[in-house]
């Protein structure tokens, strides 16, 4: 087996980090090719086992997605879940056509708990809840089914859906990518396909989205991106925030990005990447008791992320700002009850070591979600959420990776009130 990424462009999520943090030899690709045709196939399949200490004592955090126990109900909840990955397999096919690469792939990623990711309506039984239940069924996710054409003097254009750039870095340079980092209510109470790891706690979900981009050749390291997507209706999941319910919009969302890829003789090597999201939206519906003063707002982002890493260490380091960018991922609670674009901003810090077979990380994240005009002052809904991992990941095999992780996390509302959670996981993540 070959360490090959550049079949799938950004390929599978579990592929690019394995090979970013542990080395080209934990991401294998399997590859067969006919009659010029080249078939591969990369993924993942993990387990682990979570114990997390609900909150006991919980304070009202509209739009938190930590664990609050039930009064009188037991605080704490074990669960055997995917991680913050699902499990996953992306098939590619890539063709030469006239002088030209081609290529497509196709990204399917499911669970491995008896619960779909719509809350209980698994295709095999309908309970009407969220429960894990007999003869449930893991969600199946379709996160990538796109074509890519390319040259090395034209560069690439990609048709179809992948992940989006503003997020991505951040989270595949996550240690917590393949383990679980922060464990949701979901995850305590009844799985669904992922855990959050540092998402909504230090950067956004990419969320994948239909799409048409152009991506630059390599100058020395330094490439450009730039794409129209699918608009994306903006969502309110505490009925506080402005939202809009498939209205139509009369123009795409835009992204880009530009990045930089280094590396010299001594061993030292990184990138540093800037992304930035730019899409207006079309509000249909006010915040419960409110009415719409702004029924057009735009939403803007941009983030930055870096990574320096030398001799076994590495430092990952990740800020994004937004307006109307809301929480968690693209156009959550973006906006306040009138309209109005809340501001929305975070980043976390990681540091690795690897020693052999053994890598040690520590993360700490924080997002933060201002109130604006339109807002309740010292309301319930959602302010800041924070958290620290600390993680141990040891190579039991080439592609076999033993993870266990302590993460504290914590959400806070605008009233001061709070709800705190702990969490402790171990499991195993095979990589092909």
């Amino acid at each position: 087996m070959t360490c090959n990424t550049r079949i799938l462009a950004r390929g599978s999520a579990a592929t690019l980090f394995l090979a970013a943090s542990f080395g080209c030899g934990t991401a294998h690709a399997f590859a067969v090719e006919t009659n010029g045709v080249t078939f591969s196939v990369t993924g993942n399949v993990n387990t682990n086992y979570t114990f997390t200490s609900c909150d006991k004592t919980p304070g009202a955090v509209a739009g938190s997605l930590l664990c609050a126990a039930p009064p009188g109900e037991s605080s704490k909840a074990s669960s055997l879940n995917s991680g913050n990955l699902p499990n996953g397999i992306v098939l590619g096919i890539k063709t030469k056509v006239s002088g030209v690469d081609t290529a497509v792939a196709y990204g399917f990623y499911p669970g491995v708990a008896n619960n779909d990711f719509a809350f209980g309506n698994g295709p095999n039984i309908q309970t009407g809840g969220s429960g894990n239940v007999a003869l449930g069924t893991p969600n199946l996710d379709v996160r990538q089914l796109y074509a890519t054409f390319s040259t090395a003097e034209l560069g690439t254009l990609k048709i179809g859906r992948d992940y989006s750039f503003l997020g991505f870095d951040a989270i595949v340079n996550d240690i917590t990518l393949i383990s679980v980092g922060v464990a949701s209510v979901r995850t305590a109470l009844s799985p669904a396909n992922t855990t959050l790891g540092t998402i909504g706690f230090g950067h956004l979900f990419s969320t994948p989205n239909a799409g048409i981009t152009y991506i630059s050749p390599d100058f020395g390291g330094l490439t450009a991106a730039i794409g129209i997507f699918q608009p994306l209706d903006s969502l309110s999941v505490t009925g506080i925030s402005a939202s809009s319910s498939s209205s139509a919009k009369p123009a795409p969302g835009f992204q880009g990005q530009i990045k930089y890829k280094f590396g010299d003789a001594k061993g030292i090597g990184g990138f540093a990447s800037f992304s930035g999201l730019y899409q207006k939206h079309e509000l249909s519906a006010p915040g419960a008791g409110a009415t719409l003063t702004d029924n057009n707002p735009t939403a803007i982002g941009a983030d930055f992320t870096g990574k320096i890493a030398y001799a076994g260490a590495a430092i990952v380091g990740h800020y994004y700002y937004g307006e109307g960018l809301g929480a968690y991922s693209y156009f959550i609670e973006g906006f306040s009850p009138t309209g109005k674009a809340r501001i929305s901003q975070g980043g976390y810090i990681q540091a690795t070591y690897t020693y052999g077979k053994t890598t040690l990380g520590a993360n700490y994240g924080i997002s933060r979600l201002n109130s604006t005009d339109g807002d309740v002052d010292g309301g319930v809904l959602l302010k800041a959420n924070s958290k620290y991992t600390v993680g141990l990941y040891h190579k039991l095999l080439d592609n076999l990776t033993l993870t266990t992780e302590f993460t504290d996390a914590k959400s806070k509302a605008n009233s001061g009130d709070s709800i705190n959670t702990t969490n402790y996981n171990i499991g195993f993540f095979i990589s092909f």
